[in-house]
């Protein structure tokens, strides 16, 4: 499946993208003639609140199923694309833990010793935007660089978890720019302020859940700046893989649903190019994740 926040007419809601169109959940949830409560409260209008939900993701897709064995003609409509305006899946996360140093491409041109265990960092909530929005260049920084990732998004709660059993608390996968000032990430000690500055991490245009993308293994990206393909490279590449990172995360700390995973950039970034290339005003950024699309969004 795939998940999207969005908003029609002003109104924010979520959604399953079809063939279609966007199927609104909490709408075709009524439709159906079923009433789904939490904790007295009505169906989840938010992805952080479905999410929240035990039982959410599996409501949505018997909510799917229902959709799909439904004659045409009574099914509930579905929105155009057009007509409506994708958000980030999620607008603002309880944690978003990045790796750095996650593919050995990029290790290799940074020229860094591979790293024994994964290297965790962290992004500010408030920096992520959504597809089609602005990328904003301030004048703290000069050197500001991109960075595909694949996003991991937390569906159930989990503390101390086995490799093995990690998938089981993985909701579904998305597309992160984690935008970088490189001139700041040099200057601090740590990488918190380059990294986590207003709109430096784009994200989505979606969620599409494990039954699709199982470990998310395999899946090849690609990062274009105008057109001009800069990174190109596969998931599978990973230096440590989403159950080993999951797991080693969660020896330290409790991950909790809406938190996200952002899993480390392969090679190809800005910084590292002869000579070396940054971000712009007027740039447009396009981000590819083979099984979940396109992550675009301009410079200004």
């Amino acid at each position: 499946m795939r998940l999207v926040t969005y908003t029609r007419l002003g109104v924010p809601s979520i959604g399953l993208e079809i063939n279609s169109g966007i199927l609104d959940i909490p709408e075709a949830a009524s439709r159906f003639g079923r009433t789904y409560h939490i904790h007295g409260t009505s169906f989840p209008n938010t992805m952080i609140d479905l999410l929240k939900w035990e039982s959410g993701i599996e409501v949505v897709s018997q909510i799917f199923d229902t959709f799909n064995n439904t004659p045409e003609s009574e099914r509930p409509m579905t929105y155009e694309k057009s007509k409506i305006e994708i958000k980030a899946p999620l607008d603002c996360p309880g944690k978003i833990i990045a790796l750095g140093l996650n593919y050995r491409d990029h290790i290799e041109e940074t020229g860094k010793e591979v790293p024994e265990f994964p290297l965790i960092f962290a992004k500010f909530s408030s920096s992520v935007i959504g597809p089609n929005q602005e990328i904003i260049l301030l004048s703290v920084s000069k050197k500001i660089d991109w960075e595909i990732e694949l996003g991991v998004v937390i569906g159930k709660s989990c503390k101390d978890v086995s490799e093995n059993k990690a998938l089981d608390y993985v909701a579904g996968y998305t597309i992160i720019n984690d935008v970088t000032a490189r001139d700041l990430q040099k200057q601090d000690v740590q990488w918190l302020r380059a990294k986590s500055i207003d709109t430096f991490c784009p994200m989505g245009p979606c969620i599409v859940t494990t039954d699709e993308l199982k470990d998310g293994s395999g899946l090849a990206m690609s990062t274009k700046v105008n057109g001009e393909l800069k990174q190109d490279s596969n998931t599978s590449n990973l230096l440590f893989a989403v159950p080993q990172i999951i797991s080693y995360i969660s020896k330290s700390f409790t991950l909790y649903p809406g938190d996200v995973i952002s899993t480390g950039t392969p090679s190809g970034v800005g910084f590292a190019r002869s000579p070396p290339e940054y971000l712009t005003s007027g740039d447009e950024v396009e981000l590819f994740i083979e099984g979940i699309g396109v992550l675009k969004n301009s410079v200004k």
